[in-house]
């Protein structure tokens, strides 16, 4: 079970943390405007329950846009974060406000 709700900003530590519960998944990437949509750094952990979590540097102040890649091809938002923008195709990017 995750212990906060993602993205979970923890200013103590400086960073931020995405959560995802996904049980089929083989790899689980965050994607968004604060890392020019790359696929391939910042990859989340695995847990035995189905969980998965990443911690990422903590961002300046603004608004981001991101999305997660699920085994290097489909994107999902994150459904644990309610603040959503449509993506002008037939999705949501979500919205992290920093």
């Amino acid at each position: 079970m995750k212990s906060h709700e993602s993205p979970f900003i923890n200013r103590r530590k400086k960073v931020i943390e995405f959560h995802i519960i996904n049980e089929c998944a083989r790899q689980i990437c965050v994607a968004g405007t604060f890392n020019h949509w790359a696929k391939d750094e910042y990859y989340l952990t695995p847990q035995k329950d189905g969980s998965w979590s990443v911690k990422i540097p903590l961002l300046p102040q603004g608004e981001y846009q991101y999305k997660f890649i699920i085994d290097g091809h489909m994107e999902m938002e994150d459904i644990e974060n309610p603040m959503r923008q449509p993506d002008g195709v037939n999705g949501f990017y979500s919205v992290l406000n920093v």
